[in-house]
């Protein structure tokens, strides 16, 4: 015999109500990353926020000098991402006396040769605002890319220091292997994420200003199948480093985490004052 809940709806248990809560907030979620990649919108904007809501990172003895100068330090974010995946690293870098400039740029629409324009334009609006003495960048995965192309131009300004964070200097081996699936284009874009193949003409050039360079390599063990050797699960270890870079350091860094580890700023903090890395406490 079958039998029927004969019970009237109040007496029924109800479905707590952070389950409810919780999945209209994943449906909503869904379809807002589905509708932002198929138009294009900065859709990480609100995780890029609330990834970075971390306080600062405080070091002794990695602080501007009280000398004067104005040292500034340009930003650029990653693919897909938006400027605020640096928020933390900026305001750790401004809590240290630099002067920081983070521009947002639309890293799925266009060419790296013509995002480093955006970021020429970026750079020479503030010189036009008042002096500069001193010029260092910071990228991101390709964002490093879009700081050495722009370095590659005859106006670039001379920096006095660079700082990669999981950049692939000579490709994502990743990306080569994903560019051709559908998802990869529609959410990527086809225009800078394809020139992340390493067979792709853009990574024959010479890496400039490798002597003022450092390389933040992650290194999370043989984590992703597709990727021979360690890596950081997007980015090998070998593709985070290049020869003629002044120094690297490497640790235990996700792809995605490494722009908010504590070591990490820690250590762009470091490199940026000294032009080297610190030591990595024991186990890191």
């Amino acid at each position: 015999m079958t039998e029927r809940d004969v019970s009237p709806p109040s007496a029924r248990p109800k479905k707590p109500r952070w389950r409810r809560w919780g999945a209209a907030l994943v449906l909503v979620g869904m379809l807002a990353f589905g509708a932002g990649a198929l138009l294009r919108w900065p859709v990480c904007y609100p995780f890029d926020v609330l990834w970075n809501l971390g306080a600062v990172v405080e070091i002794d003895g990695c602080g501007c000098p009280d000398d004067g100068r104005v040292r500034v330090v340009f930003l650029q974010h990653g693919l897909w991402r938006t400027s605020a995946s640096l928020g933390r690293l900026q305001r750790t870098l401004e809590h240290h006396g630099y002067e920081v400039v983070n521009p947002g740029y639309p890293s799925t629409e266009d060419v790296l040769e013509g995002h480093a324009k955006r970021l020429r334009d970026a750079v020479e609006a503030r010189f036009a605002e008042g002096p500069v003495d001193e010029v260092s960048f910071v990228g991101h995965s390709m964002g490093g890319l879009v700081i050495q192309e722009y370095l590659r131009r005859d106006d670039a300004r001379e920096p006095a220091a660079c700082v990669y964070l999981a950049t692939p200097h000579r490709g994502a081996v990743l990306a080569a292997k994903r560019r051709h699936w559908f998802p990869f284009g529609w959410v990527m874009g086809e225009q800078a994420a394809h020139q992340l193949s390493p067979s792709d003409a853009f990574h024959r050039q010479p890496i400039p200003m490798g002597a003022r360079s450092g390389t933040i390599v992650g290194d999370l063990g043989e984590g992703n199948a597709a990727i021979p050797g360690p890596d950081d699960g997007t980015v090998g270890v070998d593709e985070a480093t290049f020869a003629g870079a002044a120094a690297s350091v490497r640790g235990p860094f996700g792809h995605t985490r490494i722009v908010v580890m504590d070591e990490v700023l820690r250590q762009v903090l470091w490199f940026l004052a000294k032009g080297d890395f610190a030591a990595m406490p024991k186990g890191g």
